[in-house]
């Protein structure tokens, strides 16, 4: 009995199963369970699904290898384990993922390098964005200074230093780090290390002033901190000699509050005329023959933004209320950082439809050849193959989607002894916590309030 291949509805319904069944979930996918309970205020719901993406049962183990997105689901459990106050845990698993994890050049990074970074490829290595490994290095020293830790921080202040002074080397564009600056200067004063500590505020006020030049409604400069109890003055015009006059071992209450979330990645699928409009210049070849086909579909990893519950906050100590300043926006540096590197990513996208259509065009002249002048069976063969070859290219929608967005800090000096710090945030909904801390003379205490939602 001759064998062929089936017409009309039969054969739309073999191409679309076709494509379904060689897709596989994406990692926005296999973390919606997870998004979910973090999104309702279960943290301890998110760290168990997180367990899950690990393959490890409880929150205190490691995956024995680091396979596909581990690294990544690591630092999203990092982020969760800091808060519900886990520190020590938390700082276990950002360390162990940042070994794992490489970085995404924008500067350097060609078209085929992204490109095998955006498509079916979650068992690669996960590069992160500049903004990423940044922040990395940031939300540990975190962890380190809420255990008074100021060793342990000294440590991610160096590894954060080695990142930031390599992507200045390379000029990449953008690589702001005033939340990891800020904190560095902060663990390097309370060291003792004055001249360390001058340098890194310098840093934090110098991107602090390049991140939010692309913002809206910046609050005025000498706002950002204030020159009480301890804390550096970097208001411009200010002296070297008056501001490091205030450096010392002032006690006092460093309030460091992460609220929302970046934004993440998920699969979209734009028309062959957009896509030639957004990447075109990094296209070689004649495209005229696109258009032969009924799936030139281009699919690639759009970034969208979060649904965040709070977006500011307001801090009390011992019933008074301090001041308190954005430090950074990381939502939209991640966000500039994605529309720096989009067009590449159009590109690579663009090269692989190419690809599927040139597949595409040669089944359908094997076919057609074989079925004489049957061009209806030269028609199935091209969208069978590059039905499925469509259900193959599932973009890599990973990134850190629990990075808190923005960033509020609050530095007050106190007399030493025991202290009340409420914290209040507000947004579409809200939140209010009251701590009670205590400090040494002569001493610090970090407050960390991360929240992810």
């Amino acid at each position: 009995m001759e064998n062929r291949l089936p017409t009309g509805p039969a054969a739309l319904l073999l191409v679309l199963g076709l494509g379904a069944a060689v897709g596989c979930a994406t990692y926005s996918d296999r973390m919606r369970a997870a998004r979910i309970s973090v999104e309702e205020g279960d943290f301890d719901g998110g760290i168990k699904e997180v367990n899950r993406l690990l393959g490890v049962r409880s929150r205190d183990e490691l995956p024995e290898g680091w396979k596909k997105d581990a690294a990544l689901a690591a630092l999203e459990r990092g982020v969760l384990l800091q808060a519900v106050g886990r520190y020590e845990d938390s700082a276990r698993d950002l360390s162990a993922a940042e070994t794992e994890i490489e970085f995404l050049d924008i500067k350097l990074d060609t078209v085929g390098d992204i490109g095998k970074y955006v498509y079916s490829d979650s068992a690669r290595v996960y590069k992160a964005l500049p903004t990423e490994k940044l922040s990395l290095n940031a939300v540990n020293m975190l962890n380190y200074l809420a255990l008074r830790n100021l060793s342990g921080a000294a440590v991610e202040a160096r590894r954060f230093t080695v990142m930031r002074e390599y992507l200045e080397s390379v000029d990449a564009e953008p690589a702001h780090g005033a939340f990891g600056s800020y904190l560095a200067g902060f663990v390097f004063e309370r060291m003792g290390d004055l001249a360390r500590a001058r340098r890194y505020y310098e840093n934090a006020l110098e991107d602090w002033q390049i991140e939010f030049s692309r913002s809206s409604g910046v609050p005025p400069i000498d706002e950002w901190v204030q020159p009480r109890g301890g804390l550096p003055s970097l208001t411009p015009g200010t002296s070297r000699r008056s501001s490091e006059a205030h450096l010392g071992p002032t006690p006092e209450i460093l309030t460091v509050i992460g609220i929302g979330r970046v934004p993440y990645k998920v699969p979209e699928r734009i028309p062959i005329g957009a896509a030639v409009g957004l990447g075109g210049t990094y296209v070689t070849g004649d495209p005229r023959w696109l258009g032969y086909s009924a799936l030139k579909v281009l699919t690639y990893p759009e970034l969208i933004p979060s649904a965040s519950r709070y977006t500011g906050a307001s801090v009390e100590i011992d019933g008074q209320e301090v001041t308190v300043q954005m430090l950074t926006n990381l939502g939209e540096e991640i966000a500039h950082e994605y529309e720096a590197i989009k067009p590449k990513i159009i590109g690579a996208a663009l090269s692989r439809m190419i690809a599927r259509a040139a597949a595409a065009e040669g089944a359908r002249a094997a076919a057609t050849e074989a079925g004489g002048a049957d061009t209806v069976v030269g028609m199935l063969a091209a969208l069978a193959v590059e039905g499925v070859l469509v259900g193959l290219d599932k973009p890599d929608t990973r990134s850190w989607m629990f990075l808190p967005a923005r960033i509020f800090v609050a530095r007050t000096a106190v007399s030493r002894g025991e202290h009340t710090v409420a914290i209040h945030l507000r947004g579409q909904g809200e939140r209010l916590e009251q701590l009670h801390v205590d400090v040494p003379a002569g001493s610090f205490a970090v407050v960390v309030m991360t929240d992810p939602r």
